[in-house]
């Protein structure tokens, strides 16, 4: 019986490092878009954030798009937001 579990053990091992170690990276589509007087980037990211996904992670990904140094934003300008596709090519995050 422990020889049985110790199997079960390393095959759920072996799984959950498989798992990991080939997942398939996100895919990201790029929307723009325009900054509104008195928006700031968490607006922006709250708006484009996906169910149980965190708005710093957005942010960040906004960021990286933009090449932003600082987090500070202005009326006018105009940012690509990244939006993880499903793999039937549908965005899961929209404009809310």
């Amino acid at each position: 019986m422990k020889r049985f579990l110790t199997i079960i053990c390393c095959a759920c091992l072996l799984y959950a490092g498989y798992s990991a170690v080939f997942a398939d990276e996100p895919v990201y589509k790029e929307y723009t878009v325009t900054v509104a007087d008195g928006e700031t980037l968490w607006d922006i990211a709250g708006r484009h954030t996906e169910e149980r996904e965190d708005v710093r992670e957005v942010i960040f990904r906004i960021a990286q798009a933009n090449k932003l140094k600082s987090k500070t934003i202005y009326p006018g300008q105009v940012l690509k937001v990244p939006l993880r596709v499903h793999d039937s090519g549908l965005m899961i995050a929209e404009n809310k």
